[in-house]
This record gives structure tokens, C-alpha cells and sequence, in this order.
């Protein structure tokens, strides 16, 4: 195998995606979400949605992606094609294993989504972003991706935090 290379996700991949999820999200969201939760709860929390995913079919349509190379699990991302009518799909997930962030796979991700949501002929997509991850609002920037609304939203970890959608037009029409 060369180089990291996306396939579809399935059951057999369920725990190695909830690991590297919590994780991304102990790096990421530390200062942001509550540390109990990020220390005790967030790995079975995650194990138990990505079973639920991935296994059961619950919230069926979602694609699931993950990006592997000979090492194994680099990074995952899920795409979710009919979230929203207004504003297109909903990447849910775009998560790289944090100690191999800044070398490229978020970018490789996320041009497969493109690719992807252009085959699905929706002329608009978005993602929702905490509003203090900075890295990963920066990220979204650096890919075009451009900040629309402001909402607060329940996270797992019991706390309600405002979230930020971001929103790509393939057709760069504006968003409604």
C-alpha cells in the first residue's frame, strides 16, 4: 500500500474509529468540553454511537469513511447526504489521528468529500464547528469553507456550546 488510502467504513472498522473519535476530540476539544467527560466517558460514549452507526444502521443515510495506510487508521470522516434541504449534505465527522495533523490527510479527506458531494449533485454542503476550535476553524477556512450561522448545540458531554456552520457552495451560489 502507498501512501493512506480511503475506503468505505464498515462494522469492522467500528472500534477503531471510536478510538481514534476520542481521541481527536481529548486534543481537540481539552478547555472546551468537560474534562470528566473527556477523560472517563468519551471513548465508550463514541464506541457506543459508532456501533450504533455502523453495526445497527442508525442514522441511516450516513456514509462512513476511513483513511489507512500499512500503520493502519490515519484518520475517518462521515458525510450524511440528505442532513439538510436548505443547505446540502452535512460532513458529521473529518477527524485525523492527532499526532499525524498538519501532514496533508484532512486536506485528502475532504477533496474525497467533494468529490463525493459532486457526484451527489448538491450545489451546497456545510459542517458544524465549535465555535472555540480554533485549529479546526482555521482548517475549515484554509479549504474554502466559509462561516454562515451561529447556533447553540447539546453536546454529548451534557453542556450546550455554540457551534458554527460552515458552508462550501460547489456552485458558489449563496446559502439560503
Amino acid at each position: 500500500m502507498n501512501g493512506p488510502r480511503l475506503r468505505r467504513a464498515g462494522a469492522p472498522d467500528t472500534a477503531a474509529i471510536a478510538r481514534l473519535h476520542a481521541d481527536s476530540w481529548r486534543a481537540a476539544y481539552r478547555g472546551l468540553l468537560d474534562d470528566a467527560y473527556l477523560d472517563e466517558t468519551v471513548f465508550a460514549e463514541r464506541a457506543a454511537l459508532w456501533h450504533a452507526r455502523l453495526v445497527e444502521g442508525r442514522d441511516a443515510p450516513l456514509e462512513a469513511w476511513v483513511l489507512e495506510d500499512a500503520r493502519g487508521l490515519r484518520g475517518f470522516a462521515s458525510l450524511c447526504p440528505l442532513a439538510d434541504p436548505a443547505w446540502g449534505p452535512l460532513i458529521d465527522n473529518l477527524h485525523v489521528r492527532p499526532t499525524l495533523r498538519g501532514e496533508g490527510l484532512g486536506r485528502q479527506m475532504m477533496a474525497a468529500l467533494q468529490q463525493r458531494i459532486g457526484d451527489l449533485g448538491a450545489p451546497r454542503y456545510h459542517l458544524w464547528v465549535l465555535e472555540g476550535n480554533v485549529a479546526a476553524r482555521r482548517f475549515y477556512a484554509r479549504v474554502g469553507g466559509i462561516e454562515q450561522t451561529r447556533e447553540i448545540h447539546d453536546m454529548p458531554d451534557g453542556g450546550r456550546y455554540p457551534c458554527l456552520r460552515v458552508v462550501w457552495a460547489q456552485d458558489a451560489s449563496p446559502g439560503p
